[in-house]
């Protein structure tokens, strides 16, 4: 499996932007619908689907990368990785706050879906992906300031 690591990564990180772009569009979409009042229609809904399988599919790719295909020079036990923030980040935070991500995804869905008040679906919306969306963009800002 170690062959298809670079082609995993290569991809991971593809998806990863698309998924953020749309994490994105959904939080300005979400926001702008429930400060206009608008009603929660089939795009809404059809975008948060969107939004969902992305996020679960790149959590999967995720797990293969973490568990099945890790890279021989980067494998270490936990306690080696606490003294390198480069290893720390990859072995223990990155995969922590998307597992959190997920969660926090997961459970908006659920309120979105439970409610009935259009403006109430825009809020949660608003929330819950925005929320999650500014924790991908915080833990970016985490990699890239520590290099």
């Amino acid at each position: 499996m170690q062959q298809f690591y670079h082609f995993f990564i290569s991809f991971h990180v593809v998806f990863s932007v698309v998924f953020l772009l749309t994490a994105i569009f959904i939080t300005a979409y979400s926001l702008r619908g429930w400060i206009k009042n608008k009603p929660y229609d089939r795009f809404e809904k059809n975008l948060r689907n969107t939004f969902l399988i992305l996020l679960y599919a790149d959590l999967v790719l995720g797990i293969i990368l973490y568990f099945f295909m890790q890279k021989p020079t980067e494998a270490t036990t936990a306690e080696e990785a606490m003294e390198y923030a480069y290893f720390r980040f990859w072995a223990i935070q990155h995969f922590a706050h998307m597992v959190f991500i997920v969660i926090i995804c997961t459970i908006g869905n659920l309120f979105i879906k439970k409610t009935s008040k259009p403006v109430k679906k825009h809020k949660y919306s608003f929330l819950y992906f925005g929320v999650s969306t500014g924790l991908i963009l915080i833990t970016m800002g985490m990699f890239l300031l520590r290099k």
